[in-house]
């Protein structure tokens, strides 16, 4: 049997099975059911939300999906009130099937059907202000129809969101316009939380953190060997300029292999399995990557973030963009020396004044409230009494 004829029976059994599990069992009014980077993660706005949906209504019944590998790498992680269930089994789509809410930060599996008016799809996506296209946008051929268009609210954080999810999902619907869960720690900057979290991650008091963010190519690659940085050189310009004393926190994406940090571990530290973005992000002085959304979730803090892209056009012309990164206000750096020369003139003043920039270009409006905005959307829908059939 061939591999494209497998691929459509298997989605037309599971197609059927929710079908048949949502006539059969119906509609759970409390359930709710997160699923974060195709199961691969107990993190992001899923999950910020998951925990302030626990404490505002206890009662929900929180499901989560979990890849096999991601649920023994969170095993006795979770909190008691999460049931979690492996990701792409008959368990998960009957959860799907019968929750009365889905959270997702990724797309849906084109086989999963909501039964309109009485489940809902809530979309956090995982970046509001995205370089390189997604879903629709990217023209793929044989691209079907996204469960995405079907979605009962988008949560947005900018007006660049709203026009990207418009062509991207072909989202018609109404935008929760709050922000993005996952930075309302970023806009409310705690100093207490600050230091929570890098007291966690072990960083002495006093020394300044650089994390560095690389996104993924073509097969799953970073940046090509013969154009990566030099971290350690970067390092010790950071230290001529400041005075201060830098460790860098290197967070690959889940997609890259990464890169060889044994030469560097000292003062490199891989912090690619720690669940938490955001953390990492509240606990940075400066955010280094190459194409990824991270760093403009950081500018909200008025700290730099500089955009190491050597492969530009190469990137560029493989990926696909929505814009061009050299007509945005970032600071970019092709090289070495360019990255060094970035530094030499930064400034706390010159950095806020750049994130600024940023979040007008952009149109901004994270709020800090984007949790709760979230979670009294979803509690507005639960609790009708009784189990609804198909």
């Amino acid at each position: 049997m061939g591999i494209d004829r497998y691929t459509h029976l298997a989605s037309a059994y599971r197609y059927l099975l929710v079908r048949a599990g949502r006539l059969l069992k119906g509609i759970d009014p409390d359930k709710v059911v997160f699923c974060c980077f195709q199961g691969r993660s107990y993190g992001d706005n899923p999950r910020v939300i998951s925990e302030r949906l626990h404490e505002l209504r206890p009662e929900a019944k929180i499901v989560w999906l979990f890849t096999r590998d991601a649920a023994r790498r969170l095993k006795g992680a979770l909190p008691d009130y999460v049931r979690p269930v492996f990701y792409k089994t008959k368990e998960a789509f009957l959860e799907q099937a019968t929750a009365r809410v889905w959270v997702d930060n990724f797309t849906k599996q084109r086989y999963l059907t909501l039964a309109k008016g009485r489940q809902f799809y809530v979309q956090t996506w995982h970046g509001d202000r995205a370089i390189k296209k997604i879903c629709y946008d990217l023209n793929l051929p044989g691209d079907g129809r996204r469960v995405e268009e079907d979605c009962a609210r988008v949560l947005t954080a900018s007006t660049f969101g709203e026009k990207m999810y418009r062509t991207a999902f072909h989202y018609k619907g109404e935008y929760i316009k709050a922000g993005s869960p996952r930075n309302d720690i970023l806009v409310k900057n705690d100093p207490d939380e600050i230091r929570r979290v890098r007291e966690k991650l072990g960083v002495p008091q006093g020394v300044k953190l650089l994390l560095y963010a690389p996104t993924y190519r073509d097969k799953g690659e970073i940046i090509p060997r013969d154009k990566q940085m030099d971290l350690e050189r970067t390092l010790r310009r950071l230290e001529e300029r400041t005075g201060a004393t830098w460790r860098c926190l290197y967070r690959t994406h889940y997609l890259t292999g990464g890169i060889d940090l044994q030469a560097q571990k000292d003062r490199i530290v891989d912090v690619t399995q720690y669940e938490d973005m955001a953390e990492l992000l509240l606990a940075a002085d400066m955010v280094l990557t190459d194409y990824s959304s991270c760093a403009l979730d950081f500018i909200v803090r008025d700290l730099p973030a500089l955009f190491y892209i050597p492969d530009w056009e190469d990137y560029k012309a493989s990926r696909g963009v929505y814009f061009d990164m050299h007509d945005a206000p970032f600071m970019l750096a092709k090289n070495q020396d360019e990255l060094e020369a970035l530094i030499d003139v930064l400034t706390p003043e010159k950095a806020a004044a750049n994130c600024a920039a940023i979040r007008e270009y952009f149109g901004y409006y994270e709020t800090g409230r984007a949790t709760d905005a979230a979670c009294e959307y979803i509690i507005g829908k639960l609790g009708t009494k009784g189990k609804q059939k198909d």
